[in-house]
């Protein structure tokens, strides 16, 4: 059963050496599980059907830890960010949704952006493109709009006084490609309009704001808890805000650093929250790239302070020393905070065997990776994971490298 709340949002974070499907197992198991039911009553909101999997393993890992024979899992529902076939529809219309209109079929959204393309191109008296290009500009402006969608922003927020400024001395070609954009998705909207349609994402914002909506007023009977959900969304953190208020409720994140000083947190910048009143969110010395801005972001979109999150309490089976954690925390610090570092212990830094590449081009960058790849398994009984967030960059590895795998 849930243990007794505390006063305000419930928030956790599972620190980076710790592994996080194992601990989150290992401490929803004794706080959710019932008789008779086992953890049946748990929902949990995870990021994607890939987290839903890797967590369904942990819990049979689990399982079988304890010597258990038979295990009833929690329900699990992928919320993705911008993967719009793993939408959150299928689980929110039961919930009294009905006024909320269908999504479009995205293939007949692709071609019909290529249509409109084609003529919004044509009436500006350029030249037509090839099919397959037209295609592809399809595609791209289609994840844009979604893109926009997910922030709840509309196509005359780019045609705004902010954006046009910030583009004045960029090539030309910038802007008819801004202008075609924004007549395109007009267009489209408005034939969205005509057949009672919407785009998937701005459904799934819908169904976000729906179900906060109604677990605020009427809060679920059973526990639900959001895991590993990072996307940082307005919507969404809306919802996540609202779960982490329910009597049964808690957000568990991924990797947030709590031991990050108060100085280098406010040198990853504004991240949505404005320094006055009716200021801008975001500044141009933002860090964008630093892995917890976009937590940050969330956490500020969710308005929960840092101070409010609390360290989950279990550790997964795979766990390794906190210096894991110190050391991946330290390499991201803003130059006049990562002074800090040198001053730990030779003991404490545990960066023995770890290398810094630097390459010209991403062509270079992956077949560097492939040689170190093919040197360490040409020894007996080596493994080799390579870890990559850049997919391009994983299939030019894998290229020369498929033969020795």
């Amino acid at each position: 059963m849930a243990e007794p709340r505390r006063a305000g949002p419930l928030v956790y974070s599972i620190a980076a050496h710790r592994g996080f499907a194992d601990a989150l197992v290992a401490g929803l198991v004794p706080r959710y599980r019932e008789p008779g039911f086992g953890l049946a009553r748990l929902t949990l909101l995870v990021p994607s059907t890939r987290a839903a999997r890797t967590l369904s393993e942990a819990f049979i890992r689990h399982a079988g830890d304890a010597g258990e024979t038979g295990l009833l899992m929690p329900r699990m529902i992928a919320v993705g960010d911008l993967d719009l076939d793993e939408k959150l529809g299928a689980a929110l219309d039961p919930l009294g949704a009905a006024e909320i209109p269908p999504a479009c079929d995205p293939v007949r959204r692709w071609l019909a952006l290529d249509r409109l393309i084609a003529e919004e191109r044509e009436a500006e008296g350029l030249s037509p493109l090839p099919g397959r290009a037209r295609l592809n500009m399809a595609r791209e402006i289609a994840r844009a709009m979604d893109r926009l969608l997910v922030e709840e922003k509309s196509a005359e927020d780019l045609l705004g006084e902010a954006v046009m400024n910030s583009v004045e001395g960029v090539a030309v070609h910038w802007k008819r490609a801004i202008r075609l954009f924004a007549r395109v998705n007009v267009r489209w909207q408005a034939e969205l309009a005509e057949r009672g349609e919407i785009d998937a994402a701005q459904r799934r914002n819908l169904l976000f704001d729906h179900a906060a909506r109604r677990w605020k007023e009427m809060p679920l009977p059973h526990p639900i808890v959001a895991a590993g959900v990072t996307s940082a969304s307005p919507a969404l953190a809306r919802l996540l805000r609202v779960i982490a208020d329910l009597p049964q409720g808690a957000v568990v994140l991924p990797d947030l650093d709590l031991g990050m000083d108060d100085a280098a947190w406010d040198e990853l910048g504004r991240a949505g929250a404005a320094a006055d009143a009716g200021g801008t969110v975001f500044g141009s010395d933002d860090a964008l790239t630093h892995p917890q801005y976009h937590l940050k972001l969330l956490l500020n979109r969710m308005g929960v302070n840092r101070a409010e999150v609390q360290q989950w309490h279990r550790r997964g089976v795979g766990a390794s020393q906190p210096a894991r954690s110190r050391a991946i925390s330290s390499l991201f610090l803003p130059p006049h905070a990562s002074r800090s570092w040198a001053k730990l212990e030779a003991d404490h830094r545990r960066l023995a065997g770890v290398r810094l590449l630097t390459s010209p081009t991403i062509e270079v960058e992956a077949q560097a990776i492939a040689l170190l790849v093919r040197e360490a398994l040409e020894q007996p009984e080596q493994r080799i994971a390579v870890v990559t967030a850049d997919r391009g960059l994983a299939r030019r590895v894998a290229g020369p490298t498929h033969d020795q795998r």
